[in-house]
């Protein structure tokens, strides 16, 4: 019995010596359900100056020859702010770009700094996100820990910390009163928002196979305890303008130079599951992918559209307070004919005028006659008229209501949309009217606008012909001639 009780003590005692010298490895298993969403997943910019550039000048040429992160305008855009390194400086000043040229140069909004003109200082343009991070716990650690880590450069001349899009990583930001000037501040702990309450923390970073990594954390408090099977969300970075974000990389060597934008480069990160102790328990690899934005470019052309139609100008239409005859249906977009004149009245025919325009400067809309209505045969004229008191010119409208003996020719305006600088018939009780002018240096403008119209602009335009018992019998013509221009 004494020597089997002793073989025991042996078995258990080596057991115990043996778990001690090699303790149970710790089973490791994936989160479930794990992604980093990118507020934008646009690349940084990263290239140099080249040469021939000059103080003042707006035009700003880049290298395409120094394997530069970017070597072309490619992921630069419109309203884009960029740094410009000094020249014996390590800060940088800031322009905003106004268009981009070609692959080799782009346009700022004003002139360069004579310290930012010298061949091989940095261009650079940072893109920042906010990053959601997403992942569901396999296992429950009462006071256990949520970890984010995203790729940091370690490359020789990166620093992972400076403000400076890296090429091989996420940039975590200056700090505030670096003699280096980069952009944003550093990532904080206020910039991270944890799930269950859990307390955020911004490490600096540590090394998974010989591959550096960014540190964000959710310490969960004391007696809280994650929930298997329940998502949770960490979100890394907040709004400017409160607050830091990440910085994306600019492209890597794995791109292709001078191809053109949408290439992706794609980065490695990790959700980790610690307990208590630190230990990580549970650990998750996920990927991420950051591209250049895909320029669009689309070319308006300028227009302008005028048209001279005769909508709502027929037989029995109200137009600048007069009713339109019969002879008004015979009018067309391109003739005003009155046909046989009635002697004991008036004489009213019209039309409608409509321009539009996308110039910035707006339009303008004139019109002139070649001459005095002619006969075609004995060239015997009818003249202009000059309204009822003798006192209406081609730039001073007056009324003309009252039939006389004497002949005439003119117009009055109807606006309906128009921002018409030009006069309007009165209350439909006066024909408020002026001759045209004859001749293009006598043109007259009927209606314009100094800005872009936000709808087409409209007017009527009457014309009115009195004759006399006198006047010569026989066939009687001019022109008239309308121009809208626009201004650009």
């Amino acid at each position: 019995m004494i020597k089997r009780f002793l073989f025991l003590v042996i078995i258990l005692s080596s057991a115990i010596l043996l778990r001690v010298i090699f303790p149970t490895q710790l089973q490791s298993a994936n989160l479930s359900s794990v992604k980093d969403t990118l507020s934008t997943s646009q690349l940084s910019y990263y290239g140099t100056l080249g040469t021939g550039n000059s103080a003042t000048n707006t035009l700003v040429k880049i290298s395409s020859t120094s394997n530069n992160p970017s070597d072309t305008t490619a992921n630069l855009f419109a309203d884009d702010v960029i740094g410009i390194g000094r020249s014996g400086s390590t800060a940088i000043d800031l322009y905003t770009v106004k268009d981009i040229g070609n692959t080799a140069e782009f346009q700022i909004t004003s002139g360069l700094n004579s310290a930012n003109i010298i061949a091989g200082e940095a261009i650079i343009a940072t893109r920042s996100a906010i990053h959601t991070v997403h992942f569901t716990p396999v296992s429950n650690f009462t006071a256990g820990v949520f970890q984010f880590l995203i790729k940091a450069s370690t490359t020789s001349g990166e620093t992972y910390n400076d403000g400076i899009p890296d090429q091989h990583g996420f940039d975590s930001g200056m700090d505030v009163g670096s003699t280096t000037t980069g952009s944003g501040t550093r990532l904080k702990t206020a910039d991270v928002s944890c799930p269950l309450g859990a307390t955020a923390g911004v490490g600096t970073t540590t090394v998974i196979d010989s591959t550096s990594y960014h540190v964000i954390s959710c310490t969960l408090g004391t007696g809280v305890t994650s929930v298997v099977g329940v998502g949770y969300t960490m979100v890394v970075g907040r709004s400017l303008s409160t607050g830091s974000q990440l910085i994306n990389p600019s492209p890597t060597s794995n791109h292709i130079k001078g191809q053109a934008s949408g290439s992706t480069d794609v980065y490695s990160f990790y959700i980790r599951h610690l307990d208590s102790s630190g230990t990580v328990r549970d650990s998750t690899q996920g990927k991420v992918a950051v591209v250049e934005s895909v320029r669009v470019t689309a070319t308006v052309d300028p227009t302008l559209t005028f048209t001279i139609d005769n909508t709502n100008v027929t037989s029995g239409d109200s137009r600048c307070g007069n009713t339109l005859g019969t002879n008004a249906d015979n009018t067309t977009t391109t003739s005003i004919a009155f046909d046989s004149i009635n002697l004991s009245s008036f004489n009213d025919l019209a039309h409608r005028l409509s321009c539009v325009t996308n110039a910035a400067n707006g339009y303008a809309v004139t019109a002139f006659e070649s001459n005095s209505l002619k006969n075609t045969n004995t060239g015997v004229t009818i003249p202009d008229t000059d309204c009822d008191s003798e006192d209406c010119t081609t730039s001073s409208a007056t009324e003309w209501s009252t039939e006389n003996d004497e002949s005439g020719f003119g117009y009055s305006i109807e606006n309906v949309n128009a921002n018409s600088t030009a006069f309007n018939y009165d209350d439909g009780s006066t024909f408020v009217a002026r001759p045209f002018g004859q001749g293009t240096d006598n043109s007259t403008t009927l209606f314009s606008n100094t800005s872009t119209p936000t709808s087409t602009e409209r007017i009527y335009i009457c014309y009115r012909l009195a004759i006399s018992t006198t006047q010569e019998a026989g066939d009687y013509e001019n022109a008239l001639t309308y121009t809208a221009t626009a201004t650009f």
